[in-house]
């Protein structure tokens, strides 16, 4: 009996976690994860709590299939996309740097307008409401890697992907060069370690926060290129479906470093993953498939909080009784 339960829960295993079809749709969901995660990370590191990057990606995906509808080429919509990004991350610094707004309100209040707007707008000029789906816009073709897909595994776990995937990878180690190892990088965690101090050595604060913000609108704008040009050719109200706030939650759960996005974004892919493919088997209502990114997200922030605070306990014990050690071995000295 226990033999053929093992069995029956290897098989289970296998299916629905253990495969290379979920690997790679883990790496496939988790790529706008890490681009959010990105964004998030690098206002973060500038010292602002950027919640904006769910409104950046909704309206960068109206404009990323707008683009490429209009233009009748990928290439087009990627340009629309970025320039949107840049443009609603300028917005943002202009609002919250120099005319010294709330970034919580200004967050929330582009989140609320660029739902309002793209749904306005899609029904406007595409006369079509909640969705948009033609077959004039191009997107972005998956690559081939040429010698690597033909090696068994690796091949298919590596090859065959967008673009905008492989950047993805690649935004991970050049960011932590970005961080660690230019001027720049320095100049950027120095404003959000200690604005005041960072001034006084003659860094330019609110230039950095500028570029910070602009650099979030930026990776929003991949992530939203990657919904609607790479992994749909369509657009659809609320696109973002929340991964502007997942993505804060993989920079929190990473510890604002890029190698801990990266790692955080897969395990929210991997849970995607597996919610899509007990979606596809109808072994449970769609709604409560749908919770499943969200909910693991409250789980893992809750377990992150919850270590974060033991090991500041155990650290300001630790502190506590070095400092009772050193009185007693100053009053015995004395």
């Amino acid at each position: 009996m226990d033999e053929v339960m093992l069995a029956q829960i290897g098989q289970v295993l296998k299916r629905y976690v253990f495969n290379l079809a979920n690997l790679q749709g883990m790496l496939r969901l988790s790529t706008p994860v890490i681009l959010s995660g990105l964004s998030a990370l690098i206002t973060s590191r500038a010292g602002i709590m950027n919640i904006a990057a769910e409104g950046m990606i909704n309206l960068c995906t109206f404009a990323a299939v707008a683009g490429s509808y209009f233009l009748g080429h990928a290439i087009g919509g990627v340009g629309v996309a970025l320039l949107t990004g840049l443009l609603v991350g300028g917005f943002f610094a202009l609002f919250c740097i120099k005319f010294r707004a709330n970034t919580t309100v200004m967050g929330i209040a582009i989140n609320i307008t660029s739902v309002s707007v793209t749904m306005f707008l899609c029904r406007a000029i595409f006369k079509q409401a909640g969705a948009f789906s033609d077959p004039s816009i191009m997107g972005l073709s998956p690559i081939h890697i040429p010698v690597i897909e033909k090696i068994p595994i690796l091949g298919p776990l590596v090859s065959g992907y967008s673009i905008i995937t492989y950047l993805a990878w690649a935004l991970i180690p050049i960011t932590t060069i970005f961080l660690y190892r230019t001027r720049t990088g320095w100049h950027l965690r120095a404003v959000g370690e200690n604005p005041q101090a960072a001034e006084t050595l003659g860094i330019n604060v609110d230039r950095m926060k500028f570029g910070a913000m602009m650099a979030s609108g930026v990776f929003a704008a991949l992530a939203a290129l990657y919904l609607s040009l790479a992994h749909l050719q369509m657009y659809t109200d609320e696109m973002a479906a929340g991964r502007g706030f997942i993505g804060m939650s993989v920079n929190t759960f990473g510890g604002g470093e890029p190698a801990g996005v990266f790692l955080s974004s897969l395990l929210f892919g991997f849970v995607d993953t597996i919610g899509w493919r007990l979606q596809a088997d109808r072994i449970m209502p769609p709604q409560f498939i749908t919770m499943l990114p969200y909910v693991a997200t409250l789980v893992f922030l809750t377990v992150f909080t919850v270590r974060k605070n033991r090991r500041l306990k155990a650290a300001l014990e630790k502190a506590a009784r070095e400092d009772v050690q050193e009185r007693q071995s100053t009053a015995a000295s004395a």
